[in-house]
């Protein structure tokens, strides 16, 4: 019976491993347990994308624009 209380200090340095790991792997996670669950599951969000507005065409002539010539007669040499 004498040889296996040698054992002791092994489970307690175990023990300790797991502790230390157990802490670790909870301040990597960022400290929260479950935030998922709180949560509210019944709020939507709606998205709605409007169509962007059609550019004017580049090669139409402005409407008040009067012709080049009108009014005014050839250079003579």
């Amino acid at each position: 019976m004498a040889e296996g209380s040698n054992n002791n200090g092994l489970y307690f340095i175990v023990g300790g491993i797991v502790v230390v790991v157990a802490l670790l792997f909870f301040f990597m996670s960022g400290g929260d347990v479950d935030t998922a669950a709180d949560a509210p599951a019944t709020e939507e969000t709606n998205v709605t994308i409007d169509a962007a507005p059609e550019a004017p065409a580049e090669d139409a002539a402005p409407a008040d624009a009067a012709p080049a010539d009108a009014g005014t007669e050839p250079a003579s040499n």
